[in-house]
């Protein structure tokens, strides 16, 4: 059960945490503004326009930034605590540091729930505003830029493949078309079209050529003006979707594009370490939050300027960490799990014995 005592600890963190984000969160805005002030002279952007972009990107700041917040929130909540010797006043009735925070965890454990939802659900399709307002509206980037897609390639298997130069999204034509069926170890079939078309369910190619080649060497040759393509199977969608950058996209997202580029035998080796990373960053709330505990709870002789400046030099080594082993992870350096799990697990060794030691 919720006793008074948790309560009271949940509300003074709420309220630093409250507090924590819209500062961080208004300073990385004021930040930005000044880099984008040019853009928005120059073209004349509408304030509606700045005011609904920065909306968006303060869900991009929450999204990225969080676990500091609840790191500083949590420095915050302890470090008070400590400061007007209640949490000396708890021990004395018998109040262990661990049992004072539990609630704390407790939190931090919904928090990192809460923040993969937002990261999955809730992030992307805002994003995906945000994006589309910079680029249209911010720095009026024609919006023809985005309606075609170049140079396509898909394997059907592994002995088929097929190749489009250019793929109009509005009209969902695919032009410049060339499909590769292997026989065994050399080429079996290669046909050529002007361009694609989607129509009841299948893909026709128009106005082609088809050459077949048999194991003496002997070509079959023949022109059509549209023909039925059932080996390209990919629907309009998977040639009109707009990959992002991976830590823009959702877990469902990025799990459809590694799918994808391991059937096309393309590279996904840097989307897969993103991948798992999409769960361990979210985690990284629960670690910070167990570090930074004990930090607050025994702030010695420096005071409070001291806890900050040992907290933040913490807070810097495993941020930087967790991007080295990222950034090896997808140059093949480190396992794409050890590399999305190291750090956590490691700083996470780290914040129990730190409880540990504090609490004798």
């Amino acid at each position: 059960m919720i006793k008074t005592l948790d309560l009271y600890i949940l509300r003074k963190f709420f309220i630093s945490l409250a507090v924590v984000s819209v500062a961080v969160t208004v300073l990385i805005i004021a930040i930005n503004m000044v880099e984008e002030l040019k853009d928005f002279v120059d073209n004349d952007v509408p304030a509606g326009d700045i005011a609904e972009y920065y909306l968006y990107f303060s869900g991009w700041a929450v999204k990225s930034f969080l676990p500091v917040f609840v790191f500083l929130a949590g420095l915050f909540t302890v470090g008070s605590l400590a400061r007007n010797n209640e949490l000396r006043a708890m021990k004395a009735g018998g109040v262990s540091l661990y049992r004072i925070a539990a609630p704390l965890i407790a939190a931090a454990v919904l928090i990192s729930m809460a923040h993969f939802y937002y990261n999955e659900f809730i992030f992307p399709p805002a994003n995906k505003r945000r994006v589309e307002l910079k680029s249209f509206t911010i720095e009026k980037r024609p919006r023809s830029s985005v309606v075609n897609r170049y140079n396509l390639y898909r394997q059907v298997s592994d002995s088929v493949y097929y190749v489009i130069d250019k793929y109009n999204i509005p009209e969902r034509i695919g032009y410049g078309i060339k499909l590769y069926r292997r026989d065994r170890n050399r080429l079996g079939e290669f046909i050529t079209a002007r361009s694609m078309n989607f129509k009841h369910g299948y893909w026709t190619l128009v106005d082609g050529a088809r050459h077949v080649f048999d194991a003496a060497g002997i070509i079959e040759f023949s022109t059509f003006d549209s023909l039925t393509e059932p080996l390209i199977k990919d629907r309009p969608s998977e040639f009109e979707r707009h990959l992002g950058k991976p830590e823009d996209m959702s877990y469902r997202e990025l799990q459809d594009y590694i799918t994808l580029m391991k059937r096309t035998g393309g590279p996904y080796l840097r989307e897969l370490v993103d991948l798992k990373v999409k769960v361990t960053f979210p985690m990284t709330t629960i670690v910070v939050m167990i570090m930074c505990i004990p930090l607050a709870a025994n702030p010695g002789r420096g005071g409070v300027a001291a806890t900050l400046a040992v907290a933040a030099g913490l807070m810097l080594v495993y941020l930087v960490m967790f991007k080295v082993t990222k950034v090896l992870g997808a140059n093949d350096y480190l396992p794409p799990d050890l590399a999305a799990w190291s750090v956590n697990g490691a700083f996470f060794i780290v914040g129990v014995l730190m409880n540990v030691f504090s609490e004798r």
